[in-house]
């Protein structure tokens, strides 16, 4: 297997558009927002640039009219990061330029230098041995530098330019250059050492820009590494939080793959072979973290394949940047930008998409990360998803992404994404046509095949919203379909509580309140009722200790002192019952992905 755990890069001057809602709060700095790597706060938005990975990789590149002699794979970045500016993508607020793998060497001296040719099988230019001229021409365009590098000896290409041995000389090598991010992977280390080896290196950029006003955003691969099975998923989770800013989850994102016909990247899962997967299977692994999302801590789905990258139709194209940024995940391009500069009026469309101001802004809204409301279906390629995320001033956005493969009509009910007081009339913003309406209980819409309609409806002086929808159980391996909690025997009292494959019904609503109770949206007068012998539904009230359920960051539910448990610790045993038993450290069959107002506590 490849280890491609591709982790983004970089601070973001992002736009900070209101999205049409009533008020707009930028995030404030918090002590959660300083990791080891920096003293000062940095990352707080998700960011947003280019990365070269999932459309070149490290193939020699040519210029736009064909030709190669000296044409440096220096030059070929800072043409896109040109191209950027002259996009208005710059403007726009992508700020960040991340050259991936391969870009380096590491001398006889031990000091990690440009790789003079571009890789082992090319003789195409690679990098000056002293990037200082680079960075500052980067930084000249308005952008940042981004660079790659592995917490081994060698990286996933096999270029022996890791950081093991050389973290605090790399680190200053870094500095003098004036880099702006570090996106480190995982190869060449295990779950015995990498946690170690990360944090040996934020330690040592932090000690690089002490007393310094730049500091060294770092991007962390580590969660990429472990999969949602596994209890060393949560525990990464966990520790790279303290590191750094942000952090891979998942498996690369589908790399370009020039070939006839061409495969898509729509809907592609991974093989035994190779370590990649479709824009449905990074978003199926992330959306489930969303809990771990904040101000400076960000859950990054990979690269966008908006532009010339036609691995994905265009209806597709506005379905993965509306869903990033619904998760708040960081925005990277990975197209050749090139191309849109040379001719906007050909990408107008795919330009429109990365520039949409009102979705920017959802995604830069850092209140909390996007959870999955509504799920109709345990496969792929059928059945409408509901992706709802908080934003700041108790207004959310809302993502209805149509899987199927035909146009679909889709009836979004408010109350059932936690909007009480449903006849009363609220402003809803469609991002995507930029017009406003007022609506009342319901928006009803048709979708395209992949594609998405999305939403940003303000309270008013309706009601705050409460978090209401699905409960769902950790994945059992990554791009799989976990099971929903489910209200059982026709979700009357008495009736127990357990797994099912979700279906987007009432019986897999739940309505989580500030109080503790976990309502159930088929009968609002019924709650989940803790129990060692499996959970229940009962009448609701708040003198029962078993039904006041407290959520934390590591997904578990507690009643009572107790976690909410699938006896038998399998995943996929949809029969396996429900009910407490003593928490455990970081357990999958104790990890739940709940609807949340705010990020959970630790």
């Amino acid at each position: 297997m490849k280890w491609h755990q591709r982790l983004l890069g970089a601070g973001s001057a992002a736009l900070l558009t209101a999205a049409g809602l009533a008020t707009f709060v930028p995030a404030t700095a918090s002590a959660d927002e300083v990791a080891a790597n920096t003293s000062t706060p940095i990352g707080t938005r998700p960011m947003m640039g280019f990365n070269d990975w999932a459309r070149f990789t490290c193939a020699a590149q040519a210029r736009l009219d064909g030709t190669r002699t000296g044409y440096s794979f220096q030059q070929f970045m800072l043409d896109q990061a040109q191209a950027m500016k002259d996009t208005g993508l710059v403007a726009a607020g992508y700020t960040n330029l991340t050259v991936d793998d391969c870009w380096m060497q590491r001398g006889a001296d031990g000091h990690l230098h440009g790789a003079s040719t571009w890789n082992s099988g090319s003789t195409q230019p690679g990098f000056d041995a002293d990037l200082t001229a680079y960075a500052n021409q980067v930084h000249s365009l308005g952008m940042q530098v981004g660079l790659y590098s592995t917490s081994g000896v060698n990286t996933c290409q096999g270029v022996p330019g890791g950081v093991m041995g050389h973290e605090q000389d790399d680190a200053n090598t870094l500095a003098a250059w004036t880099v702006d991010s570090l996106k480190l992977d995982n190869c060449g280390t295990t779950g015995a050492d990498r946690q170690q080896e990360f944090t040996t290196t934020a330690n040592a950029l932090k000690t690089a820009t002490a007393g310094t006003s730049r500091k060294i955003l770092f991007n962390e691969s580590a969660p990429a590494g472990a999969g949602p099975a596994s209890a060393a998923k949560y525990q990464t989770m966990d520790w790279v939080r303290g590191l750094g800013q942000m952090w891979r989850v998942s498996p690369d994102i589908a790399v370009w793959h020039n070939t006839t016909p061409m495969a898509s990247a729509w809907d592609w899962p991974h093989g035994g072979d190779y370590y990649e997967g479709g824009v449905l299977q990074n978003y199926v692994d992330t959306v489930a973290l969303a809990r771990y999302n904040g101000a400076g801590n960000h859950n990054d789905a990979d690269m966008l394949l908006i532009g010339d990258n036609n691995q994905l139709t265009q209806a597709e194209q506005r379905s993965q940047f509306a869903l990033w940024s619904a998760m708040g995940s960081p925005l990277m391009i990975s197209t050749d930008v090139r191309k849109m500069a040379a001719d906007p009026v050909a990408y107008a469309p795919q330009l429109n998409i990365l520039k949409n101001t009102d979705i920017i802004a959802v995604d830069q809204d850092t209140t909390a990360g996007g959870y999955l409301a509504s799920r109709q279906s345990a496969t792929e390629t059928s059945g409408v998803d509901v992706v709802v995320k908080p934003l700041a001033g108790g207004a959310r956005a809302v993502v209805i992404l149509n899987r199927n493969a035909t146009a679909t009509a889709y009836t979004l009910d408010l109350g059932r994404i936690g909007f009480p007081n449903t006849g009363c009339a609220r402003t809803a913003k469609d991002l995507w046509n930029h017009t406003t309406s007022s609506v009342q209980g319901s928006i009803t819409v048709t979708v395209g095949s992949h594609d998405n309609a999305m939403y940003t409806i303000d309270p008013g002086t309706c009601g705050a919203a409460a978090p209401t929808g699905q409960i769902q159980a950790a994945q059992s391996a990554f791009q799989t379909a976990a099971f929903c909690l489910d209200a059982k025997g026709g979700g009357v009292a008495g009736a127990a509580v357990g797994l099912y494959a979700c279906n987007g019904l009432t019986y897999q609503q739940w309505a989580r309140q500030a109080n503790g109770l976990i309502v159930s949206q088929r009968d609002t007068s019924l709650c989940v009722v803790g129990s060692t012998s499996g959970l229940k539904l009962a009448g609701c009230t708040t003198t029962d200790p078993n039904q006041l359920w407290t959520y934390n960051r590591s997904g578990q539910l507690k009643a009572n002192g107790r976690c909410m448990d699938i006896f038998g610790g399998s995943l996929t045993d949809a029969s396996a019952t429900v009910g407490t038993y003593a928490c455990g450290d970081h357990q999958p069959n104790q990890t739940w992905s709940a609807p949340f107002d705010a990020p959970p506590a630790p």
